[in-house]
């Protein structure tokens, strides 16, 4: 009674119905991820679906956030979904399709002529020429066998496993998703030139995930390339990576398509800021100059207040557009009175010299750990396998010798077309062998 159970209960899971609405479920869900933000902070999913003013008439923060739609490939009734359609596929497997290539291997004569008219390709020959027959399907690579007047043979058994590694490769593609899911994170850090920093500002993360601490890292150093046009071209990242004993353990300049690999770790380039300046007096003091930025359209602007504790008569405002460009400083009343770059002066109105001596800049970096990308990558490898050979076509032959003729047939499950043209030139090279 039991293995009863257990039979109707597979069979119910590997329902090719149960499947699809599993599929559609899926893909339902992942559109309804791509419409609404994922991994938001809840100060955002209050201002853009509040509760007074519902999307759709329905859809407010507290349900988005109820029901996990704000973090739907991580949330644990998405992560059932996943298994459910990986444990369908699985039982479809093993209760339809390895069965099902038992069956191919197995001989299937047939005996009556009727039958024969119901194959895709069939004909009369005459009789004595089973021998020949069998010869023809070796040299052919089919697997021939003989039941005294009934031969039978097939070819291309290897089409027929495709299915099953393409199941295979979506279960592999599930793991491995479902993996990343649960134990993946991403942070994002915007570190000044010269810090020492530890993984910290996550924005996305799953249940499983491990955040290592024993591992620091420290910018070098950060520097922007210019083309001719004085237009970014490329920024750069020299970083390093320590253990918990300070030792380090390895060392890159990044930049954009570029990121420094260490375990399952990935940090990637993703963008700078300017801080703040340095200035140098002619006494040796520095002071730095904390800088701000605002945004407008396609450009980006820092500026900041020249206010060196009275050391200044008038109050100037620095204004930097970029690395490699001009600073230029206005006055109280929004007045220009003077540009300058890196290693200028700055005029002022008590002879007193100041050198802009370096911006203070920062890197913003992404760092991304996903432990089952390498299982993503290797569902790929099997979906190519099932693509390849999934061309290869599955043919069967049936032969049976009567009183005065011989009835040979065949089918195939593609290329009908080609394998009635091979058929007819496998008959007549009986024939006349």
């Amino acid at each position: 009674m039991p293995n009863i159970n257990k039979t109707k209960f597979f069979k119910k899971l590997a329902n090719l119905q149960f499947a699809i609405g599993l599929l559609i479920t899926i893909g339902f869900m992942i559109a309804i991820g791509t419409i609404i933000e994922q991994d938001q902070s809840l100060t955002f999913y209050k201002e853009n679906y509040p509760e007074t003013n519902q999307v759709l008439g329905f859809l407010n923060w507290k349900l988005i956030t109820f029901l996990n739609l704000d973090r739907i490939y991580t949330a644990p009734w998405f992560l059932l979904l996943l298994v459910l359609f990986g444990s369908s596929l699985l039982a479809c497997t093993f209760t339809t399709q390895l069965p099902s290539v038992k069956t191919f291997k197995l001989w299937k004569f047939i005996s009556k002529g009727q039958n024969y008219q119901n194959l895709k390709v069939n004909d009369d020959t005459k009789l004595g020429i089973s021998n020949t027959v069998a010869f023809n399907c070796n040299d052919n690579r089919y697997h021939f066998f003989r039941q005294h007047k009934k031969g039978y043979a097939y070819s291309g058994l290897l089409g027929r496993v495709a299915p099953i590694v393409v199941h295979a490769s979506i279960i592999v593609l599930l793991i491995g998703s479902t993996l990343g899911s649960f134990a993946g994170y991403t942070a994002q850090e915007i570190v000044p030139r010269g810090e020492i920093f530890h993984i910290q500002n996550l924005t996305k993360f799953g249940n499983g995930s491990y955040i290592p601490q024993t591992i620091s890292c420290r910018i070098n150093n950060f520097w922007i390339t210019y083309t001719k046009e004085l237009k970014t071209d490329q920024f750069y990242s020299d970083l390093s990576l320590f253990n918990e004993k300070g030792n380090e353990i390895n060392r890159k300049i990044i930049f954009v398509n570029e990121p420094l690999t260490f375990k399952n770790v990935v940090l990637y380039q993703t963008d700078w800021e300017i801080v703040g300046l340095k200035l140098r007096l002619d006494t040796g003091k520095i002071f730095q100059i904390p800088l701000k930025k605002i945004t407008k359209g396609a450009n980006r602007f820092w500026f900041g207040s020249l206010n060196l504790n009275n050391v200044l008569k008038t109050n100037l405002t620095i204004v930097v557009n970029d690395l490699n460009g001009k600073i230029f400083l206005y006055d109280s009343n929004g007045n220009l009175v003077q540009e300058s770059s890196i290693g200028g002066f700055i005029k002022t109105n008590n002879d007193l010299n100041i050198q802009i001596s370096d911006f203070i800049t920062s890197t913003g970096l992404q760092i991304k750990s996903d432990p089952g990308i390498n299982i993503v990558y290797l569902s790929f490898f099997f979906l190519i396998i099932s693509i390849y050979i999934s061309f290869f076509t599955y043919s069967q032959i049936w032969s049976v010798e009567g009183i005065e003729n011989m009835k040979i047939g065949g089918n195939s499950n593609r290329s009908v077309l080609f394998f009635q043209e091979d058929f007819r030139k496998f008959v007549r090279k009986s024939i006349n062998t």
